[in-house]
C-alpha cells in the first residue's frame, strides 16, 4: 500500500506522542511496555520513533499498561484540545480582505494538491 505524506498535523500528533510515551514510560524499556501492553516491540518502536501512529485501541492499550488517561498519551483525546482555539472561520473572518485570499488561494492550492495525490 503506498504511503501518503503525513500533513504538518499528524507529524505534529506523532512528535507529542513519542515524547508523552518516552515521559511516561521512564525506566521501562519498549519491550517491557510491548508486554505490558501486549503490542509487538517493534509496534512501539515505531511509535517512539514517530515512524507511525497508535490506533486507538493500541492508545488505550498504552494508557491502561502505564496507569494513565488516553490523553496523556494521544491529546487527540483531550476533550479540551479544539475548544481553546478560535475556528478557522473566526480567524479568516479577523484577517483583512488581502490577507482572506491569500488563506483563499493556499487553501484551494492545497485541495488541488490532495486531489492530484489521491
Amino acid at each position: 500500500m503506498p504511503h501518503h505524506e503525513l500533513s504538518a498535523f499528524e507529524k505534529h500528533i506523532r512528535r507529542i506522542i513519542a515524547q508523552n510515551l518516552k515521559s511516561a514510560s521512564w525506566g521501562m524499556t519498549q519491550a517491557e511496555l510491548g508486554a505490558k501492553s501486549g503490542i509487538p516491540t517493534s509496534t512501539i518502536s515505531g511509535y517512539f520513533a514517530q515512524r507511525s501512529t497508535p490506533s486507538p485501541g493500541n492508545v488505550q492499550r498504552l494508557a491502561d499498561a502505564l496507569n494513565m488517561p488516553k490523553s496523556a498519551i494521544d491529546p487527540r483525546f483531550d476533550d479540551h484540545l479544539f475548544e481553546e482555539q478560535p475556528g478557522i472561520e473566526d480567524l479568516y473572518k479577523q484577517l483583512s480582505p488581502n490577507r482572506q485570499q491569500i488563506v483563499l488561494h493556499v487553501a484551494q492550492e492545497q485541495l488541488t494538491e490532495q486531489r492530484q495525490q489521491s
